[in-house]
């Protein structure tokens, strides 16, 4: 989607979907030289985000695009009209809001629509099932870039506390931005002043009359948005190839072409499904129990006592679980523990939960 929305941005053409890429390569001078600067500077952006290794690399590229396209606009003499006439700089709005106008929606409360709220409960059920599942993937996404394990809970409980203050403030509901946080980490920026600061600048946009976007050639932000990604399917793609299993390998190329020639709801739905299917297929394939006979303590006792319990183990068995284990199983499991004991001529049995 990032990368679908970059094409879009720096062309200005609709794509939405995997045949809609067609109308990318049209030969048009025009269209071809906005996408193939989009996809350079995502190139570029890529190439420096692994092999250089200086944390100002990055941002001093991006702090230099813009002015150097304004420049090379006024050696070569077009306008500024000029280029937003060609759809290289975006038109600016004649009379940009503020982001505190918001609340003036509300008119007191008068203008809410309550008898329309119960309709929205489920709306609002899926809503939050959607988040929770998203986040989760978020924090799987960053977990493969950290070196220490991630406490689960407590990133979905700062997930969930911001989307309160920001549904209570007229917000929209979002999780991780992990794109920008696996980015960040890879230029060894650990330090808070970057959220700090990313949340002090976009608290004065929010106050102030001004569009942003109008400063930014169309084909900046359209690389920028191509590069997070190209980045992010390396990632999932390709580099995942290494930390999955061949099934869970397949499983992410499956979701990820459903999504592609599909839309969003269905490739979550595919992917999920074939999800259990392929838990239900290792399940299926994992021994759940092991009965082991013959085997000794390693506690320190006497000749008498080490004499007794090695006379007495071939009556004792181990039964060692493992994996998973559902109520439904408990009966077959059962049973085939029974045959297995009667067998060994066990006639007392120790039962080892730890690898459950």
């Amino acid at each position: 989607f990032c990368l679908a929305a970059g094409a879009s941005q720096a062309t200005g053409l609709t794509i939405e979907g995997f045949t809609s890429w067609r109308q990318c390569f049209i030969l048009d001078d025009i269209l071809l030289s906005k996408l193939g600067l989009s996809l350079g500077l995502a190139a570029l952006l890529l190439f420096i985000s692994y092999k250089v290794k200086h944390v100002a690399a990055l941002p001093g590229v991006l702090i230099a695009m813009p002015p150097l396209f304004f420049l090379v606009l006024g050696v070569s003499g077009v306008s500024l009209d000029t280029a937003r006439d060609g759809g290289w700089i975006p038109e600016p709005e004649k009379h940009p809001p503020c982001g505190w106008e918001v609340f003036q929606l509300y008119n007191s409360f008068q203008n809410i629509a309550w008898h329309v709220l119960p309709s929205q409960i489920s709306h609002v059920i899926l809503l939050i099932c959607f988040v929770s599942f998203g986040s989760s993937l978020d924090i799987a996404a960053i977990q493969t870039e950290q070196p220490q394990p991630l406490d689960s809970d407590r990133e979905m409980r700062m997930i969930g506390i911001s989307n309160l203050v920001s549904g209570m403030t007229s917000g929209f509901t979002g999780s991780y931005y992990f794109s920008t946080t696996l980015f960040l980490q890879r230029q060894k920026v650990t330090s808070k002043m970057t959220g700090i600061m990313l949340c002090i600048g976009e608290f004065l946009l929010f106050l102030l009359p001004i569009d942003m976007l109008q400063f930014l050639p169309k084909f900046f932000i359209g690389g920028i948005l191509a590069f997070f990604g190209i980045d992010i399917m390396l990632d999932w793609l390709m580099h995942s190839m290494e930390m999955l299993s061949f099934r869970e390998y397949l499983l992410v190329w499956l979701t990820f072409l459903t999504i592609v020639s599909t839309d969003l709801r269905t490739g979550c739905v595919v992917g999920v499904v074939a999800s259990a299917c392929n838990f239900l297929v290792g399940f299926s394939l994992t021994p759940a129990f092991q009965v082991k006979q013959g085997i000794t303590s390693t506690s320190a006792r006497s000749y008498r006592e080490t004499i007794a319990l090695f006379s007495l183990s071939k009556k004792i068995a181990c039964v060692e679980f493992s994996g998973y284990l559902f109520f439904g199983a408990a009966l077959q499991i059962s049973e085939k523990i029974q045959g297995q004991v009667k067998k060994l001529g066990a006639t007392d049995v120790i039962l080892d939960f730890e690898k459950v």
